[in-house]
Order: structure tokens, then sequence, then C-alpha cells
């Protein structure tokens, strides 16, 4: 496993005249809707009718006067904590909780005809783009409005019903309105609809935190008749009441309280005979990850094991988009954020056999293992990370004097060790979610969002067992700045590469294997906050 780069300038050079900004298309929502001719719609089989920002063709952005909407399922981590339970027992609950909720989300995404974008771990992404219109912003955002109300009573409604109550969940809403850029970053049959910008970024900022309710950005408030709370750590204070429809603007009827029962009961029907303990089974996949075939994954066929978590978060991207939409250089911004993205990816699974679960917004997560069927190499594992990380530096350092108007943006990295579930959870077919999560990758997220657009971070998992070269190059704080491929070429003599890790041996567990570092449930995490997981 390796980097070059003169492959990786290549592989750059050849994405350019994949997707050139001259040959980018860019289109309004409505122009989008006309060319495909439908409306989002489901069905209870998995078979569905696909929404018009889903399968955009590489060459096309298209410009959204839209409002973003993002869940959260507040309880969701401490049920990733519940240190009672052996390690894979916990994630197999999570794993439960998680396909529960995201089969009730997707009800209520159904039943208002909105864009669902993504789910991330305990995080639901959806955007209401109709009435469309610049004109018509005030409707979508009172539509938006009665679907987090009919979103929150889902969550809680099926989170009672099902299961005797053992997945109930406070949620956390944040909305933010206005123009944002939908592109297509999958290929084939799985689709990735990404909407850049403001609006996507901002609503998110809302949703995190530990107080439930419905919490308006100062644009949807001004834009809905309320006074601006002023900062966004006052709109983060004062929330909507989840529970009184007296809370939401008059013009909105809300969904029934028979009709959430009903949904939610078809969840039940459907769902809970699907997710008990015994319908979820786990295998160890063996490395390369990069063989992991997606298709092929399901609650019955979950992949469990010791692996590495990477994030790498192009830093800021946000203010280029916004520059770029405000210039009329939209298309010039795509062709390079497919360039990047492209590279990135090729970094971590050409180079280094890593698999890429997905792109969130300007973020790639990925994750990588070393060793056999029967052993996961840990040390060789972060050791092979941190050069994929430092890989993926160098590539991206290329990419600023490849493309035009970038070099104002940076790259901030996060990587962490320990045992993750991989599947697929929520609604069947070409709507069910990738799914990779642990306190691995929350603290992978969480570490790249306190770096700068220089600096690498491992976790304290990581550094536990990494290399004595590594862990003295990373240091008390776990972060190190401008760590490009050369420079971690240059680490690891002979005599520092035997030095021996700092972890626990590896012991047997019922399920055959565990990783050296997690030997007990209580290893060493990293100590960065749980903002996603």
């Amino acid at each position: 496993m390796s980097w070059s780069q003169t492959r990786a300038e290549q592989r750059i050079r050849q994405s350019l005249q994949t997707v050139p900004s001259k040959l980018v298309n860019v289109k309004t929502y409505e122009e989008r809707v006309v060319d495909v001719a439908t409306v989002a719609s489901f069905s209870l089989d998995g078979r569905t009718t696909p929404p018009p920002l889903l399968h955009i063709p590489p060459s096309t952005a298209v410009v959204v006067d839209g409002v973003h909407v993002y869940l959260q399922l507040i309880d969701y981590h401490a049920v990733l904590q519940d240190t009672r339970r052996e390690s894979e027992a916990r994630h197999r609950r999570a794993l439960q909780f998680l396909h529960i909720h995201y089969s009730a989300c997707d009800q209520i995404v159904r039943e208002f005809g909105a864009q669902r974008v993504d789910f991330h771990g305990p995080r639901l992404h959806a955007v209401v783009a109709t009435p469309p219109g610049k004109a018509n912003e005030r409707l979508r955002l009172e539509r938006a409005m009665e679907f987090a109300n009919a979103l929150a009573r889902m969550v809680e409604e099926t989170g009672r019903s099902v299961s005797n109550g053992e997945f109930q969940t406070r949620t956390r809403i944040g909305i933010d309105t206005g123009k944002a850029i939908a592109v297509n970053s999958g290929r084939g049959d799985e689709p990735e609809p990404l909407f850049l910008g403001r609006p996507a970024n901002y609503a998110a900022k809302l949703a995190d935190g530990d107080e439930e309710g419905i919490y308006l950005s100062d644009r949807a408030r001004s834009t809905l008749g309320y006074m601006p709370a002023g900062s966004l750590v006052l709109e983060k204070s004062s929330s909507f009441n989840l529970r009184s429809r007296a809370a939401l603007p008059s013009a909105i009827t809300g969904v029934t309280d028979a009709r959430i029962r009903t949904l939610s009961a078809d969840v039940r029907l459907r769902v809970e005979p699907a997710i008990r303990d015994v319908n979820f089974r786990f295998h160890q996949h063996t490395p390369p990850l990069r063989t992991i075939d997606y298709s092929l994954l399901s609650p019955s066929n979950s992949i469990h094991m010791p692996l590495v978590s990477v994030f790498a978060d192009i830093d800021g991207f946000t203010k280029y988009v916004d520059d770029c939409t405000i210039g009329g250089k939209i298309a010039e911004m795509v062709s390079n954020l497919h360039a990047i993205r492209h590279e990135l990816a090729a970094v971590l699974k050409r180079d280094f056999d890593g698999k890429k679960v997905r792109f969130i917004g300007d973020c790639l997560h990925g994750v990588m293992a070393t060793g056999t069927a029967f052993d996961i190499d840990e040390r060789e594992t972060v050791r092979n990370a941190v050069m994929c990380a430092a890989a993926m530096r160098s590539s991206f350092d290329l990419c600023k004097t490849l493309l035009p108007g970038i070099q104002q943006l940076g790259l901030a990295i996060g990587v962490e060790l320990g045992p993750t579930p991989i599947t697929r959870l929520g609604i069947r077919g070409d709507f069910s979610v990738r799914c990779a999560t642990s306190k691995a990758v929350s603290n992978s997220e969480d570490l790249q969002s306190i770096c700068d657009g220089r600096e690498s971070a491992l976790g304290d998992r990581a550094l536990a067992v990494a290399p004595r070269d590594i862990r003295d190059l990373f240091g008390h704080t776990g972060r190190v700045q401008d760590l490009t491929y050369s420079r971690a070429l240059a680490l690891g003599s002979e005599n520092a590469s035997k030095t021996p890790p700092l972890a626990a041996p590896a012991l047997a567990t019922s399920g055959g294997w565990v990783s050296r570092a997690a030997a007990s449930e209580n290893a060493v995490h990293s100590s960065g906050g749980t903002r996603h997981a």
C-alpha cells in the first residue's frame, strides 16, 4: 500500500476531464423536475420512484431554494455507551435502535413527499423543496415545521410502541432555509445526493445539542414573522414546543395523532419481527475492506470487527460554495468538488485498500483494517491509516495546485480505532442506508471537527496501539500539522517499529475474536465529544 504523486496527479487530471467545468450543467429545481417528470414516492415493499434530486447526473448541479431539516436522535449515544453489555451486543442494540427509527422517519418523509438526503448515525437530513421558488419560501417553511413536528411525534410514538419501549428517544431538530447546490457523488445504483451550502450546514449546527425541540435559524424566524434570536448560541437555546400545536404557525394544520399511530403501527408490524437479536448476525470481513459489497449487507448479514474510522473534511468549503454561488462559479465549484472527492476516495481505496462509507457534505468517511480473517493487526492498521491520512493531505495539496480557486481550502482529518459494525438499515430496496456506527466512528468525526485545515488527529485508542514514532509525532495532544506523505514515509526506523504498543493483549470471546485495544468494555475511548455518531 503506497501513494504516488505521479499517479495522484494523473487521477486528478482525469477527473477534471470527466467532469470539466465548461460541461457542468447548472439547473434550477423546477427545471430538474421537468427533466425527470416525477416526484418522490415510496412503497412498503421497497419499490420507489426516485425523487428529483436523487439520481442527478455527475455533470449536473441543481440550485435549490429549500428548507433543510436535521433531526438528531438524542438518546442514541446512551445506547452506544451502555457498558453493561459486551461490545457485540451493545452494537447490535444500537443497530436495532437505528433500524426502527430510520424506518419510522422514512414513513414521514414519504408522507410529506420530502427529499431524504441521508441518515448518518443518529441524524437524518431531509429537504423540503416544494412548493418551489423563492416566492414560496414561507409556505415551504410552514410545511417544514409541520414535517419536523410529525417527525418528532413519529419517533416518540414508535419508540414507545416498539419492543416494549426499549428504544425510546428524544429528538432535536434544526431548520434553516435558503439556496443550496444539489449534486450526486454516488455511482451506479449507489446514489449519494448532497446539498452544498450554508443552509444544510447551519441546520446541522442547530440540531447539535442535548435539549429536545425544534430550533430555527434567524433566517427561518424572520421569514415566518418571528423575532430573530441574534446569534447561533441564542438560536440553539430557543426551541419550539414539540408537543404543542399552538407553537406552530397558525397556517399549519399538522398530521393527526391517529395518522401517526397508524404509521407507527405499520413500522411495528413490519420492522419489529426483523430486529430480534437472532435476526442480527455478525461476521468479520477478511481484509482488505475495499472488497466489502454493501449491496450484500443486511441486518442478518452484518460485519462486526476492529477497524479504523477515518473522517477527512474540507475546511472552509461552506464559504467557498457561498462565494461561488454569488460569483457565478457554480460549474467550476462542482467540477473541483468531483475531482477532490474522487481523489480522496481513490487514495483510501486504491492506494490503501480502505472502503468509503459515504460522503457527508464536503466530508469523506472511510474505514480501514489490516490483518487476516481471524486476527486484525491493530498496530499495522493504525500505521496504515496514518499513512493514508498523510497521502490524502498530499493529494489535497496537489488538488490545490491543479484546480482553480481553492487555494484557501484546507483538510481536517480524524482517525480512531475500535470495534465497529457495518450493515444496511431502514426501508428495503434502493433506499436502504449504509451504516457504520460506533464510538470509533463518533470519535473520529469529533476529532476532525476540532482540527483546523492543516491538522490530522488520532484518538486515544489509535494512539495506544500506534508505533512509538507515530505516538511521538502526534504527541500528548494527539494532533499534528502538515503531515504529508513524504513526512510520514520518513517515520519508522527499524527500532521504532519494534516498540510494543500500549494496548492489552487479545482475549478470546464467545464471538471468537476481540480487538487487542478493546479487550474489555473499559478500554480507553477518545475524550472527544459525542457530537455525531
